[in-house]
């Protein structure tokens, strides 16, 4: 059992350089967008990679295609200061769907891949705001939403759009009379269980399994509550059988944290990132994954590093900040990353298994592993702020997997990070240093 996780279990309760081609390279990274720094991956019941982000009002849907990255724009989204995708999904009819969300909650858009296929769907009322949306599929494989209204009072709203045979929208009730009260809009997603739509709700300190009643109404399962910090952030569910799985992020008083949590028999919360943000979440074969990003702080400046991980906690690190983490139904792990050279997207044949560590002392010494890995070199770089990282040297891996280098005694904050570049898949395996040196 992984020594820093914190479990909780509950009974049930009652209740355009963007439209450039990048070729598909096996082994190497793909270029989807060199402009986007966000986005949004989704992988379809075929295997096939789509990827969506926002540029300035434009929403823009990428496919993976034998012949590379094809683009279309659905349509110019509202004026405002900010939006990003928050959903994406495709249906085994080749129905793309993507949900758009305004970053201060004024408005949600669905948008589709095809060239005027986007429409705002909800606007709150004034003095209202949308907590993170949410995007699924329902057992005819239509586009469902769900998001939650908060009021300045506090009260909350629960919601459910779903679209029925020729596209209308329909939007339901979940919660009524403002409950649950919460400090910041909840956020929601929609997941199909049994056949059947649920939207996991978090609120301030707590996340509920809202599930469908056959006689109307929602009854509602308590999945998560801790006087110690609260739900934040984009919200992910996910369903094999009867077990459901949610992750978000986890605010405390002073970090942030990544929560896995079961609803089974009973409710079941592992911290599986002990300090990260959550980014999304995948089975394979019914067993969970959770893609994450960390990041380090010196000053104003900061930096990233991907992570990938399990109920065990981390499973390995990577270079850039993770945009995106999904499993195909063969069992191909697809990664989307923020980089310097814009939205890049890796595929691995199977569960990434590679694992790089390192260490560094004030005097320059550098040290580390690779694990999982037959034989090769890692790059080691120095990140400073306000500088583009330089280059350490390349150091070669030992029989076992270790590497050494040296570099000279830092006089400022320093951080290090070591790169290995899987020469199969082309995925930066990487490790980057916490605590700066120096």
């Amino acid at each position: 059992m992984h020594g820093k996780q914190r479990y909780v279990k509950l009974a049930q309760i009652g209740l355009a350089t963007a439209l450039a081609l990048a070729l598909p390279s096996p082994g190497r990274a793909e270029v989807v967008s060199p402009s986007a720094r966000t986005g949004f991956l989704a992988v379809a019941p075929d295997g096939t990679a789509y990827v969506a982000n926002v540029l300035g009002q434009d929403l823009y849907i990428a496919r993976r295609a034998t012949t590379g990255w094809a683009l279309v724009r659905p349509g110019r989204l509202p004026a405002g200061k900010e939006s990003s995708v928050v959903g994406l999904v495709v249906n085994r009819r080749g129905l793309v769907t993507a949900l758009v969300e305004d970053a201060d909650g004024a408005w949600l858009a669905l948008g589709s891949a095809r060239s005027g296929g986007l429409k705002v769907i909800a606007r709150p009322r004034k003095g209202a705001s949308y907590g993170p949306a949410g995007l699924a599929l329902d057992a005819a494989g239509r586009p469902a939403v769900a998001y939650a209204l908060r009021l300045s009072s506090g009260k909350t709203y629960l919601r459910l759009i779903t679209t029925d045979a020729r596209g209308r929208l329909r939007t339901r009730g979940v919660t009524k009379g403002g409950f649950p009260s919460s400090a910041f809009a909840p956020g929601a997603a929609p997941v199909l269980v049994g056949g059947r739509l649920h939207v996991v709700e978090t609120y301030t300190s707590a996340a509920i399994d809202w599930q469908p009643q056959k006689k109307g109404g929602w009854v509602g399962q308590y999945l998560f509550a801790s006087r110690d910090g609260t739900p934040a952030g984009r919200v992910g569910a996910a369903a094999a059988g009867q077990n459901l799985w949610s992750a978000w992020t986890q605010l405390y008083s002073e970090t942030l944290s990544v929560l896995l949590t079961l609803s089974a028999r009973t409710q079941e919360t592992a911290v599986v990132l002990e300090h990260g943000i959550f980014v999304s979440l995948a089975l394979a074969f019914g067993r969970p994954e959770v893609g994450a990003y960390d990041w380090v702080d010196i000053g104003d400046w900061r930096t990233y590093a991907g992570v990938v991980a399990d109920r065990s906690g981390p499973v390995t690190e990577l270079d850039g900040r993770l945009e995106g983490y999904t499993i195909a139904p063969d069992g191909r792990r697809q990664l989307l990353l923020s980089s310097d050279r814009g939205l890049e997207w890796f595929e691995a044949p199977s569960a990434l298994s590679v694992r790089v560590s390192l260490a560094a002392d004030a005097a320059g010494g550098l040290s580390g592993r690779v694990d999982g890995a037959r034989g090769g070199a890692v790059q080691i770089y120095r990140e400073l702020p306000g500088t583009t990282r330089a280059l350490v040297g390349s150091a070669s891996l030992e029989p076992d997997g270790s590497f050494a280098a040296g570099d000279t005694p830092p006089t400022s904050p320093t951080l290090y990070r070591a790169v290995y570049v899987d020469p199969a898949t082309g995925i930066p395996y990487a490790s980057l240093l916490r605590t700066p040196v120096g």
